[in-house]
């Protein structure tokens, strides 16, 4: 089982090099990653990009493009397409967003996936790595559906299940997290819980543990819990995956590695692999490990397929 994101690079450095589409490669430190991962043995790097900005900043971070694959391409839509297809069509294992909005790599993904007829509905899963707790914890959806509704959170708990699986998580917890009131009816969040809770205890999820509670003061303190101390807090009772009742929640939350001592990893779901979502706001050490990520679950995945 894969429990930290050191595990992650020391199986990525085993597995790889690993084919890899970079979408616009046109900042400094996300060169610089692809130039790290490189020369960890994790990568082999198809550029895909506007040629004198790719060229400019190979010469800055001291990395010789020229021995790799480039694509030269300016418009935005068209670089995340021409990733997208690559992966679609197996001529490479991982895709990962550069300096590029996500809105146009999620675009490309959904339309391939409409054209592959797949049925797979789209979704990010974004890992933290929590000092001292000794498993990777994971909140989704945090890139694609707005507003999903109970179908679309099935869906998504599904690719999530699926991913912690291939890491090596036979049995992974998970939380739905929801408001509650007690006037004025009741959340669709929480009663999305409660239907999702369900169709846990049935299997429909996959193999899992649903926790029962809908609130981190319930999952770590129980439903009548007050907290007197910060030590009161038990880990070791932080679910795999969180899943969240909409897209900003999500975003909102998994980018608070920004402010606390966490470090996060983004990953969209694809029927046909990886795609690595770092921030346009991540150093290249993050990217770094989020290309590594993305190494392992290409690898996890083709034995899969075999």
């Amino acid at each position: 089982m894969i429990r930290s994101l050191d595990d992650v690079s020391r199986i990525a450095g085993e597995k790889g090099p690993k084919k890899l589409a970079v979408l616009a490669p046109e900042d400094e430190e996300f060169m610089l990653a692809v130039k790290r991962s490189w020369e960890a043995g994790h990568i082999e790097p198809v550029l895909i990009g506007n040629s004198e900005k790719m060229e400019k900043l190979g010469e800055k971070v001291g990395f010789d493009i020229s021995r790799f694959e480039r694509i030269i391409e300016s418009d935005r839509q068209r670089i995340s397409d021409l990733g997208i297809g690559m992966l679609f069509s197996g001529k490479l294992s991982i895709v990962s967003k550069g300096q590029i909005p996500t809105a146009y790599v999620y675009r490309s993904i959904i339309r391939a996936e409409g054209k592959a007829a797949s049925g797979m509905t789209v979704s990010v899963v974004s890992f933290w790595e929590i000092p001292g707790l000794g498993h990777l914890t994971a909140f989704t959806d945090t890139g694609v559906s707005i507003m999903p509704d109970y179908k679309t959170k099935v869906d998504i708990l599904r690719n999530a299940v699926f991913l912690y699986h291939l890491l090596g998580y036979k049995k992974p917890r998970i939380a739905a997290i929801s408001g509650q009131r007690k006037f004025g009816g009741t959340l669709d969040s929480y009663r999305d819980y409660k239907l999702l809770r369900k169709a846990a205890d049935a299997g429909e999820l996959g193999e899992c543990e649903f926790v029962h509670a809908t609130s981190f003061a319930e999952i770590f303190l129980g439903p009548r819990g007050r907290l007197r101390d910060y030590r009161d807090v038990d880990l070791a009772k932080m679910p795999h995956i969180i899943l969240v009742p909409r897209l900003d929640t999500g975003n909102i939350l998994c980018k608070l590695d920004f402010f606390l001592d966490v470090t996060r990893c983004s990953i969209a779901v694809t029927s046909r692999g990886a795609v690595c979502i770092p921030s346009r706001a991540d150093f290249s050490d993050s990217i770094v490990t989020e290309l590594a990520m993305g190494v392992v679950v290409a690898d996890r995945l083709e034995k899969e397929v075999r």
